[in-house]
C-alpha cells in the first residue's frame, strides 16, 4: 500500500531537521573548545642572554675596596685646560721614564671574579687563565707573552696586572702595546688600564674595546664609578695579526684626562675629563690587561708584545 505524506508534515520535518543541524553544530563547537581544541600556542623562542654589567677597572695592588660597577653608561662633556696637546700627539720628552717590554717582566699577578673576597675582574663566574712569557711565535720582539681565557661560566673574566712602583710626580702617561688575538669572535671585550694611586686618591684610566656591547671605546669615570661610551668606534679586529694600540693620558687638577687613542695608525681624539676616586689608600702605578668572556665563554688567546709605559 502506498502511503502518502502530506505536504504540511514534510515542511515541518524539514524545519525540524534544520533546527537539529544547528543544535548539533553548536554542541560540537562547544565540545571541541572545551577539550582544548583552541589553537595551541607555539613554544617561545629562547630569550637573548643578557650580558652582565661591565666590570670596574680593578687595582688589586692596593687594599681592595674596589668600587662596584653600576653598569650604567653616560656621556661627559666636561672641559678642562689640558697640559698636553689635544690633537693626540704623545709628545714624549727625552727625560720621560720609559719602561719597555713590560710583558717580559716577572711577577705579573691576576684575578678572576673576586680577590680576597672583593670584586676584582667581576663577571658571572671564575674564569681559568694563564700567562706564558717568552713566546717566539707569534712575536714581534721574539719575547711576547701569551694570555689565555677559558672556564665553564659565561661572561667570566681575567684581569692581569703588573706593578710599576710608586710614583707621585708623573702626570702624563702613554700606554703603548701590540696585541694579537687568536679568535676575534670570542672576546666580549678587551681592556687596557693604567692606575696611579697616591695620597688617598686613585687615578684610573680604564679603557675597554667593547666589541659585543657598545661597539665603541668605553672609558672609566673613577669619580662616578661608571663606564662612559665614547664616540670612537672600536670594531672587531682581525684575528691572527698584530694590532698596535696607543693611549695618551694625563691627570690635571685632580682629574683624569683621556686625550686620545690610536689603533693601527688611526688616531682619534677622546678629550674627556673625570674626577678621580677618593679615599684610596694604595700608592703605586700599575698597568693592566683584562680579557672578558662572551655568552658561551668561548676560549681564546691574546699575545702582548712591546708593552711600554712612558710617564713624566
Amino acid at each position: 500500500m502506498h502511503l502518502c505524506v502530506s505536504p504540511k508534515f514534510d515542511r515541518r520535518t524539514s524545519a525540524i531537521h534544520k533546527i537539529l543541524l544547528v543544535l548539533v553544530s553548536l554542541f560540537l563547537a562547544l565540545w571541541v573548545t572545551g577539550c582544548g581544541g583552541a589553537a595551541s600556542t607555539q613554544p617561545s623562542l629562547p630569550q637573548a642572554q643578557n650580558q652582565p654589567s661591565q666590570p670596574a677597572p680593578a687595582d688589586p695592588a692596593a687594599p681592595a675596596d674596589t668600587p662596584s660597577d653600576s653598569g650604567t653608561q653616560s656621556t661627559d662633556t666636561g672641559t678642562q685646560t689640558s697640559q698636553m696637546d689635544n690633537s693626540g700627539s704623545s709628545g714624549i720628552p727625552e727625560n720621560a721614564n720609559v719602561k719597555k717590554a713590560i710583558q717580559k717582566l716577572p711577577n705579573w699577578e691576576w684575578c678572576t671574579k673576586k680577590l680576597n673576597g672583593h670584586t676584582c675582574a667581576a663577571g658571572e663566574g671564575d674564569a681559568t687563565s694563564s700567562m706564558t712569557p717568552d713566546q717566539q711565535d707569534p712575536s714581534l720582539s721574539g719575547q711576547s707573552a701569551k694570555f689565555t681565557l677559558g672556564g665553564n661560566t659565561r661572561y667570566s673574566n681575567a684581569l692581569w696586572w703588573k706593578q710599576m712602583g710608586t710614583d707621585k710626580t708623573s702626570k702624563h702617561f702613554v700606554y703603548d702595546l701590540y696585541f694579537y688575538v687568536s679568535n676575534a669572535h670570542a672576546p666580549q671585550a678587551l681592556e687596557f688600564d693604567v692606575n696611579q694611586g697616591m695620597d688617598g686618591v686613585r687615578y684610573t684610566w680604564g679603557t675597554e674595546c667593547s666589541y659585543r656591547d657598545s661597539g665603541h671605546w668605553d672609558i672609566w669615570n673613577p669619580g662616578a664609578g661608571e663606564w662612559v661610551t665614547t664616540s670612537v668606534r672600536c670594531p672587531e679586529v682581525e684575528a691572527n695579526t698584530w694590532h698596535h694600540l696607543t693611549w695618551t693620558l694625563e691627570r690635571v687638577d685632580g682629574k683624569v684626562h683621556y686625550i686620545s687613542v690610536k689603533l693601527d695608525g688611526k688616531e682619534s681624539a677622546v678629550d674627556k675629563y673625570f674626577s678621580a676616586q677618593q679615599h684610596w689608600p694604595g700608592e703605586i702605578v700599575t698597568v693592566a690587561f683584562q680579557m672578558d668572556g662572551n655568552y658561551r665563554q668561548d676560549p681564546y688567546k691574546v699575545w702582548l708584545d712591546n708593552v711600554t709605559l712612558s710617564r713624566w
